[in-house]
């Protein structure tokens, strides 16, 4: 599921708002003015309850979903760190293990940036890059270490490639699954009620009341919003950079020999 930012969001609370007119003008069709007055105290009591309800779950929902947005970028820069590691650590061993690592981490870092994140928008994975650090992981497998240098060096590479490997399998999982359709449904639903009972109430002006329950359902559309915008972290406009891989091949590639990683340090 794709959502492209500032057009996603114009057309969810838009159609919020189109809906929630349509549906007061269905109540007011289907309850006269003096019916609706006479049940304000009922209605009163319903919505306070209602709308409690449907306010706790949607405010849960916003933070699970921007919780999963922050987490994503984390496990990013975590992936990213433990292949630069294992670059830099596998400089200390002797041919062919050193090559083959460093050969490996660079295939890697190019498949993520140029053929992966872009499969992650459509909630897809890189066959080629999951293959490519299933080789890594299983390349130090012939290795025996045989100088102190090596023997202290070896299980820092396994430990750093173990976490490349599980930070790897978190990001698919982040990509791959999304905000579940059920919560959808009931967010959903949940936002329709509660409008249908701001519109049950007669408030003397029908501008007014057009305007009151406009106000609802925009707010309610809003954080409808903020969760398709922070629920898939690899998707739409505001998603999670491939930076951190990026520097990773600078590293690799040595652009930061003798000047600073990122604009402006010193």
């Amino acid at each position: 599921m794709e959502f492209t930012g500032f057009w996603c969001g114009i057309g969810i609370v838009g159609t919020g708002i189109v809906f929630a007119i349509l549906l007061m003008g269905l109540v007011q069709w289907l309850f006269p003015e003096e019916v609706r007055r006479k049940a304000h105290d009922a209605t009163g009591n319903l919505l306070a309850i209602v709308g409690t309800l449907y306010a706790v779950l949607l405010g849960l929902i916003v933070v699970d979903a921007m919780v999963r947005f922050e987490r994503a970028m984390d496990i990013v820069q975590q992936e990213s760190n433990c292949l630069a590691d294992i670059f830099l650590l596998a400089a200390r061993l002797p041919q062919p293990q050193r090559g083959r690592m460093q050969d490996l981490c660079r295939t890697y870092a190019y498949q993520v940036v140029e053929v992966e994140w872009p499969l992650m928008g459509q909630a897809r994975m890189s066959v080629q890059a999951r293959g490519t650090a299933l080789e890594l992981v299983q390349s130090l497998d012939d290795f025996e270490p045989e100088t102190e240098s090596q023997k202290a060096v070896f299980p820092l590479l396994l430990e750093q490639v173990r976490d490349l490997w599980d930070r790897r399998r978190e990001r698919a999982t982040t990509a791959e699954y999304g905000i579940p359709t059920v919560e959808w449904a009931v967010l959903i639903l949940g936002g329709a009620v509660t409008v249908l009972f701001a519109g049950l109430f007669s408030v003397g002006n029908q501008r007014l009341q057009w305007l009151l329950t406009s106000l609802v359902a925009f707010v309610i559309a809003l954080n409808l919003y903020l969760v398709s915008l922070f629920g898939y972290p690899f998707a739409g406009e505001l998603s999670v950079s491939h930076r951190p891989f990026k520097i990773d091949i600078g590293i690799f590639e040595g652009q930061f020999s003798g000047r600073p990683a990122h604009d402006g340090e010193r």
